[in-house]
């Protein structure tokens, strides 16, 4: 009774509106410097800086916090920017190229930290380098976030789009685990010289390298229809932001996202490590990479069932479906974080990571709509403003929880300096029980949420019809 409806709204992609496949991929590439540039800095960070050099985990989250919340400042800025460049070039492409390589040079410098500092002094030094790494990394990512929202005006093929970006974000979760034990490899003369080799070499290849490529190779599609509209203010676009209901969804879904995402990868690192494998670190990170390989095998096999899900039922509705399997992934995460059998925690991926990939391909392609939304109501194009709210939510919720996460480690009884690793079972009991009572309630207020988002695959075209009626195609 209910195929009926959806068959409906269902359009075939106009010809005009796909997106060649050369460009997805040059599109899908640039997904990596961005993933590197929010995952790398955190993952490679407490191994490095908390297990090797021995910071205090609270000290640790504060010098990764602190460059984040001067980061997300700018963030609404540099989308303005964006937003009113007219450059031969295009609004986006510049900033992605020269961003590209100035995070390249920053991230390169943060795995120089002296390691006979003291322990404030290298906490300051990976503030400060952080400090430089965040403002390229806003120049780069903004823009880049803003030209996927453009690639395409039709509801479908931008889902096909982000799916491309989410083939290589999971390329990025299958690789980024086994970068620090790289480090570990007997032919560098020490483990900090293999740290900041390994280091340099993912910043120019793949921050650099691999960041450009989007710049160089994917067009700008509505450059010509802005060349004409009034300058985008800052303020007025925040208003109109916050009166968008399915704005203020997505936000509230996003923030659940990073609060939990936060939580369960970095406290299951130090399950893996320290319940798991009884302190030994190079062991558990290798295990570590392993589930996180795992977690990016399920993401490549999920994401056509997602994509074909989104496109024949809705965006929303699929993400729900994926919240469902995330409440069961929750009891299983009370049991998979145990001794013996380490090759049980596979099946984590399998309850928790399609969700993952609903929520990095649909949530981009939902603010795509939004932009829409907001050009019917309001005649502006600024994806640009819109994306860098959208970020500046995340790179707060990412500086709260990683905070939130590294407090949580200490306020169950965490002993960085603890002889041999070895921990208390209490300690180890606390973390656990906060790993999967954080992932149920992830779970269910998503799907709470979800469930008055209002802009739906119908809505979606409506709102196109009416845009185009007004100011023609695009």
């Amino acid at each position: 009774m209910i195929s009926s409806p959806f068959r409906e709204t269902q359009r075939a992609t106009r010809v005009e509106d796909r997106v060649a496949l050369a460009e997805k991929l040059a599109f899908g590439v640039g997904s990596l410097a961005v993933f590197y540039g929010i995952a790398g800095i955190g993952s490679f960070a407490i191994p490095v800086y908390q297990m090797t050099l021995k910071l205090d985990p609270v000290l640790l989250g504060i010098a990764l916090s602190i460059p984040r919340f001067l980061d997300a400042i700018i963030d609404p800025l540099m989308g303005k920017i964006s937003d009113n460049t007219h450059s031969r070039w295009g609004r986006r492409r510049p900033y992605i190229v020269a961003g590209a390589w100035l995070q390249a040079l920053f991230f390169g410098c943060i795995w120089m930290v002296p390691w006979s500092w003291s322990e404030k002094a290298i906490a300051g030094y990976l503030v400060v380098t952080q400090i430089f790494f965040y403002i390229a990394y806003t120049m780069f990512s903004v823009p880049f976030n803003s030209l996927g929202f453009e690639m395409t005006p039709d509801y479908q093929e931008r889902t096909r789009v982000w799916a491309v970006w989410s083939y290589f974000n999971k390329l990025g979760e299958l690789s980024y685990s086994w970068i620090f034990p790289l480090t570990t490899l007997a032919f560098f003369a020490s483990q900090m010289q293999g740290v900041q080799i390994v280091g340099w070499a993912v910043a120019v290849v793949i921050l650099g390298v691999l960041g450009m490529m989007p710049g160089l190779f994917v067009k700008e599609r509505f450059f010509r229809r802005t060349e004409h509209q009034a300058k985008v203010q800052i303020w007025p676009a925040l208003k109109a932001s916050i009166s968008n209901r399915a704005f203020m969804l997505l936000i509230g879904l996003t923030a659940l996202q990073i609060g939990a995402g936060m939580l369960a990868s970095n406290i299951d690192q130090y399950l893996i490590v320290y319940n798991m494998f009884g302190g030994d670190v190079a062991h558990g990170y290798k295990w570590k990479a392993v589930l996180s390989s795992g977690y990016a095998v399920v993401g490549f096999v999920s994401i056509p069932m997602v994509t074909w899900l989104a496109n024949r039922y809705g965006k929303h509705v699929t993400l729900a479906l994926s919240f469902v399997l995330v409440f069961f992934g929750a009891a299983g995460k009370w049991f998979l974080y145990t001794p013996g059998h380490p090759w049980k925690i596979l099946l984590d991926c399998v309850l928790c990571g399609p969700v993952w990939v609903a929520i990095w391909t649909l949530t981009p392609s939902m603010l795509a709509d939004i932009c829409d939304d907001d050009e019917l109501r309001h005649g502006f194009r600024r994806e640009g403003v819109f994306g860098a709210f959208f970020n500046w939510i995340q790179k707060i919720g990412y500086s709260f929880g990683f905070l939130g996460a590294m407090l949580t480690i200490k306020l169950t009884g965490f002993d960085a300096k603890a002889a041999g690793g070895v921990q208390a079972p209490s300690a180890l009991f606390s973390m656990r029980l906060v790993l999967a009572l954080s992932t149920a309630a992830w779970a269910v207020f998503a799907l709470i949420l979800l469930y008055f988002y209002p802009l739906t695959r119908r809505r979606a075209y409506e709102i196109r019809d009416a845009l185009e009626a007004r100011r023609g195609k695009i």
